[in-house]
């Protein structure tokens, strides 16, 4: 398993995202530059194509963590299995960066929610949980900000941090009214 020391950054290629999925069973192609090229110009270009891949490269990653995350282990072997994916990503010595990618899988559950929520007829139950999400990214945001601040950085950030601060507030007290409207209902 990679540490943050062995993790280099980077974009994979294509190539090397097919060969992944390859792996696991889920790409049936001859990962051939010709084959990939056919499907980039298919869906865009190669930063498209190679996004699509990235994708369902984590789809299948996240199924295989939570079908490992069913397996009975004890406490601290979970905690250091979920600890994994911080090393991996070369997040887990920096709180900063890893606050970010936090953040960055929070943003990714937003986008569904919001539009789950777009749907009426789903409730204000998926609508909570957006404006919810909402709050938690600011939040997140707030503390990747503010991540060690110097005197200078206080000053610099006290604006944008009370903004930030409000409008996590505000996205929260609407979460709060959705499960109100839920409670009231019963």
């Amino acid at each position: 398993m990679a540490s943050d020391a062995e993790v280099e950054q980077g974009l994979a290629s294509v190539m090397q995202l097919a060969a992944a999925m390859s792996a696991l069973g889920l790409y049936t192609g001859g990962n051939t530059a010709a084959e990939h090229a056919e499907e980039a110009a298919w869906m865009g270009g190669e930063d498209a194509y190679r996004v699509r891949l990235a994708n369902a490269l984590l789809g299948a990653a996240q199924t295989q963590a939570m079908l490992a995350d069913a397996v009975s282990v004890s406490g601290d072997a979970l905690v250091a299995a979920h600890e994994q994916q911080f090393l991996t990503a070369g997040v887990a010595a920096d709180p900063a960066q890893r606050i970010a990618f936090l953040r960055w899988q929070t943003l990714r559950v937003g986008g569904p929610l919001r539009e789950i929520a777009q749907n009426v007829d789903v409730g204000p139950i998926p609508l909570a949980a957006a404006h919810a999400v909402a709050g938690l990214q600011q939040l997140l945001g707030v503390i990747a900000d503010s991540q060690g601040p110097t005197p200078d950085d206080v000053e610099r950030l006290a604006g944008p941090v009370t903004d930030e601060l409000r409008a996590a507030r505000e996205a929260l007290a609407h979460a709060i009214s959705n499960i109100d409207d839920v409670l009231l209902d019963l």
